[in-house]
């Protein structure tokens, strides 16, 4: 059995829960039911609360709304999730392409919160998907997008999740703090965090993977790549890889030679970091590459004959 992605990238693949968001008065916890499809609103559980998690007297009130979209593979549905929400997108059930957005508001009362909840909207217009409320109050909203493939979309958040989940099409990524997570996409997929940790378990397509200070976690769930390749980086943070035996694809793992490295579990050395340690194996040409410039780097793949380590 092959190790998963461990620490932190963990909750992005499997368990799919928010950090807590903190705002002027309440902070907010969202948990998703990880690779589950979404079938409804009732599967996301979102929460506002002050002290203690359902101890203190919060009232949070929801509210979903289901939206049609215009399906056009030649123009890409731009979606932004407000401060505090995040975006899925899954395989539509019925080839339709649709939406429904899950919103929530926290209060001392439900009437409180019922009155923010008046004044959020939800705008699908040009092309454009958004929701939108006051600038005081308490308030979240979680997109879900059921898509048929080959569709484009541009999705954006700032601390919340981007997910998408065995779908195709071209897709392009950028949040701040938010992890995106990436399970079984085919197509064309760019993303972007600057401090959000980016998670992928796949084996096809264009992947483009960045980020500035998170971590980033690879893990090839198959030992063909099929399509153009992947390149996947992170300016500061560490660097998860790995692959099944067997690969039949050319996989570079890159680091400073002053970062902490193991492999399979065993520390490799250590250099004065002013130089690139590079890790070349599985079969063929390259189209699988990884990398980091100061965080530390963990492979879990099977070492080849003849393929060691360059410098």
């Amino acid at each position: 059995m092959r190790a998963t992605i461990p620490w932190i990238l963990t909750f992005a693949l499997v368990n799919g829960a928010f950090a807590p968001a903190r705002a002027a008065d309440l902070n907010f916890t969202a948990n998703t039911p990880g690779e589950k499809r979404i079938v409804s609103c009732s599967d996301i559980d979102m929460r506002f609360w002050k002290d203690r998690l359902e101890r203190d007297g919060i009232v949070t009130a929801r509210r979903d709304r289901t939206v049609a979209l215009r399906a056009d593979p030649s123009t890409p549905l731009k979606v932004k999730a407000p401060a505090r929400g995040g975006i899925r997108v899954q395989p539509s059930s019925d080839g339709t392409f649709a939406a429904f957005v899950c919103m929530a508001a926290g209060a001392g009362s439900d009437a409180a919160a019922q009155a923010i909840l008046d004044r959020l909207e939800v705008h699908n217009d040009r092309g454009e998907l958004s929701v939108t409320g006051p600038d005081t109050g308490d308030w979240a909203a979680y997109v879900v997008l059921s898509a048929p493939p080959g569709l484009a979309m541009e999705l954006s958040a700032m601390n919340g999740e981007l997910t998408l989940r065995d779908v195709d099409g071209r897709f392009t990524l950028r949040t701040t703090n938010g992890p995106i997570s990436l399970a079984h996409v085919g197509g064309e997929v760019d993303a972007e965090a600057v401090n959000g940790p980016i998670a992928y378990r796949g084996h096809a397509g264009d992947v483009r993977l960045a980020t500035q200070n998170g971590p980033v976690g690879v893990d090839l769930d198959a030992p063909s790549w099929s399509g153009k390749g992947m390149d996947a980086s992170t300016q500061n943070g560490p660097i998860h890889f790995s692959a099944p035996s067997g690969l039949k694809c050319g996989v570079q793992v890159e680091s400073s030679t002053g970062s902490p490295a193991t492999w399979n579990g065993q520390s490799q050395p250590i250099g004065d970091g002013s130089g690139t340690r590079s890790y070349r194996f599985g079969e063929g040409p390259v189209l699988v590459r990884v990398s980091t410039q100061h965080g530390p780097l963990e492979i879990r793949a099977p070492r080849r004959a003849g393929r060691g380590t360059t410098i």
